[in-house]
């Protein structure tokens, strides 16, 4: 079927049906998710492997990249970021 040949409302549920919602998490977004403590969380989104971005004053991670990121098992002592 050509696309002339389709109706107008038929074309905008193609779209919406296309349509991928990007998802934006928040420092205290991922507070209230995992229980911790602001500074934890800013310890976080520092840390130069987290896959953070900046937002305006704020910083942001996407959900998927959150996701992978939390797949893999990371250990303190063996990140040179975590060693206080």
């Amino acid at each position: 079927m050509n696309i002339r040949d389709k109706r107008p409302e038929d074309i905008e549920k193609d779209k919406k049906e296309t349509t991928v919602e990007i998802k934006f998490y928040k420092v205290s977004d991922l507070q209230e998710m995992l229980g911790w403590s602001e500074t934890t969380v800013l310890k976080l989104f520092n840390d130069p492997n987290f896959p953070s971005a900046d937002f305006g004053k704020g910083k942001v991670v996407e959900a998927h990249a959150l996701i992978e990121y939390f797949s893999t098992k990371h250990v303190k002592m063996r990140e040179r970021y975590w060693r206080t």
